[in-house]
């Protein structure tokens, strides 16, 4: 098989992958020709967001286009739709959530049967990221604002001097808010390494199993490209 080139295009750049016989070559950059200036040339397969949409329950590979994913007001561009393909490759009898984080939103979704049941979108990242707060969160401030999220603003403001207890508060608020997608689940968590341990340290308190993963997005890739080559 000749060698070929995958791209991912979302709102932060893009990144890539040259697919060889033998190798896999990554790169990233602010857009796909800083990308391809990279890694040279072979045929381009490219997944951005979709203006188009998919209603859930749907396949993660659809037997046309590869859209963007809506549960009722929430969305699921395509390419974060792309990791949860290359997830279920790699766990392919997973019935559970799987949390995908980003930089600005949370997406708690349903995988069973090998279909996106359903999913919430949050924008806790979003919110930890405009009150400089950090990644890593504080467990007690987790675990006492799931208990009480209609507190989250005075809890907010009693931990003003301290960053890492007001990431905890709000992602106890988003735990709380999301309990049905994951009591009684299991969870994988997808995305940045201090994000994910902070959302799954209050998840494991609760007595949820979390497991942590690395980004399946060339798995993705490969996966969609095979179906539709």
């Amino acid at each position: 098989m000749s060698d070929w080139i995958g791209i991912i295009e979302d709102q932060t750049g893009a990144r890539g992958w040259r697919f060889g016989s033998d190798s896999i070559t990554p790169a990233s950059g602010l857009s796909t020709d800083a990308v391809l200036a990279q890694l040279g040339e072979a045929d381009v397969f490219v997944v951005a967001p979709a203006r188009a949409t998919q209603k859930v329950p749907a396949k993660l590979l659809p037997e046309g286009a590869f859209l963007d994913m809506i549960d009722g007001a929430s969305r699921l561009p395509a390419p974060l739709r792309l990791q949860l393909l290359g997830f279920q490759d790699e766990h392919p009898d997973w019935d559970g959530v799987v949390l995908l984080l980003t930089e600005t939103h949370s997406y708690w979704c349903l995988l069973s049967a090998r279909e996106l049941v359903g999913f919430q979108a949050f924008l806790t990242p979003r919110l930890i990221a405009a009150m400089a707060a950090p990644a890593t969160a504080d467990a007690e401030a987790t675990a006492e604002t799931l208990s009480r999220p209609e507190r989250l603003a005075a809890h907010l403001a009693a931990a003003e001097h301290n960053p890492a207890a007001q990431t905890g508060h709000m992602i106890g608020a988003e735990l709380g808010a999301a309990r049905a997608w994951w009591l009684g689940q299991q969870v994988a968590l997808i995305g940045p390494q201090a994000l994910a341990q902070s959302y799954a340290a209050g998840l494991t308190a609760q007595g949820v199993p979390c497991s942590k993963h690395d980004d399946p997005s060339a798995r993705g890739l490969y996966v969609l490209r095979s179906a539709q080559t």
